[in-house]
């Protein structure tokens, strides 16, 4: 019975880019990048914070899987769906990604991975624009 056993089509995603913040007198910003004002407008103003120093720490390529996580599941949270599987691939070509005591962290942002091209493929299309 094929009711459970959804299959998934298998399609291609250009990577989306990762914002990197720029350093400003606060600390870190994403404000002039493409995301920005979709971001502020989505996710209350201390998770655009602490998303701007996550996303300083995947641009100098962080060795915690926690600042990946945490930073994708903020994007997805904003409804930046493609930059959120970016940060989970990042975490995952990452060589920290195979040390022994990131095995559970490793298979967790895997499967967020895999949550997330399931919705991406799953989406629905923009109508074009007339």
């Amino acid at each position: 019975m094929a009711l459970f056993r959804r299959r998934v089509v298998a399609v291609e995603f250009e990577p989306a880019d990762i914002p990197v913040p720029r350093s400003s007198i606060d600390g870190w910003t994403i404000a002039g990048t493409p995301i920005a004002e979709s971001l502020a407008a989505r996710l209350a103003r201390h998770d655009v914070r602490e998303l701007e120093t996550l996303l300083h720490g995947v641009a100098v390529e962080a060795d915690t899987p926690y600042t990946y996580d945490r930073a994708a599941v903020l994007l997805e949270r904003g409804g930046e769906l493609g930059p959120a599987l970016s940060v989970c691939e990042a975490w995952l070509a990452h060589p920290a990604a195979a040390w022994p005591e990131y095995v559970h962290h490793t298979r967790a942002i895997d499967k967020h991975r895999a949550r997330l091209r399931t919705r991406l493929g799953t989406r629905p299309l923009k109508p074009a624009a007339r």
